[in-house]
């Protein structure tokens, strides 16, 4: 029986058959995690300027197909949202995000090892503004992300090592380093780089 590639009556793609019956394609839908550092040197208008750049990504990163999850880290690292697809969920979501939610350190590893846990994860983008507590860690668990094929993008700012972000980025072109004020910016522009198809 032969089918044809259609729109549904809600614009979904979808597949009728003869007798008119339609099947709506289900697609798997990307994934990207915004992983952003919530140490104490983050606070003030640092945080605020990075929570507004996520909350402007997620829109264009949904807008691409993907769904945007957040994740914090510090002392450790917690999941803020799960992967979804509607922005203003995302931006009620992140509006609860403070310094000092996990901790005061930067332990960035944390934060890797909870992109670990995603299935179809396509890109991590990694924003801080220090030092990571273990540099090799994060290295190590980026290789692991990175040879499942995950782009790692990396934003820093401020005291942010620029050399190690370039090392755990996928590709040198996809680390940037920013003053604090160009943050929100860098964090929304970051969308450009989310793997196409």
């Amino acid at each position: 029986m032969r089918k044809l590639l259609t729109l549904n009556k809600e614009g979904k793609l979808s597949l009728r058959a003869a007798d008119g019956a339609d099947t709506e394609i289900q697609l798997k839908q990307r994934k990207v995690l915004l992983l952003i550092d919530t140490s104490g040197s983050m606070a003030g208008a640092k945080l605020e300027y990075a929570k507004n750049g996520a909350i402007d990504f997620a829109h264009s990163a949904i807008g691409k197909s993907y769904a945007a999850a957040l994740a914090v880290f510090a002392d450790r690292a917690a999941m803020v949202c799960d992967p979804m697809s509607d922005a203003a969920d995302f931006a009620r979501k992140i509006s609860k995000v403070r310094v000092g939610l996990v901790g005061g350190g930067t332990d960035l590893a944390a934060g890797l090892v909870l992109a670990r846990k995603f299935q179809d994860l396509a890109a991590v983008v990694i924003v801080t503004d220090g030092q990571s507590n273990d540099n090799d860690a994060a290295l190590r668990i980026a290789a692991k992300l990175k040879n499942l094929g995950v782009e790692i993008i990396c934003i820093g700012t401020d005291d942010a090592d620029s050399n190690f972000l370039e090392q755990l980025a996928t590709r040198s072109d996809l680390a940037a380093y920013v003053s604090h004020a160009n943050l929100r910016s860098a964090i929304t522009g970051a969308s450009r780089f989310l793997p196409q198809g």
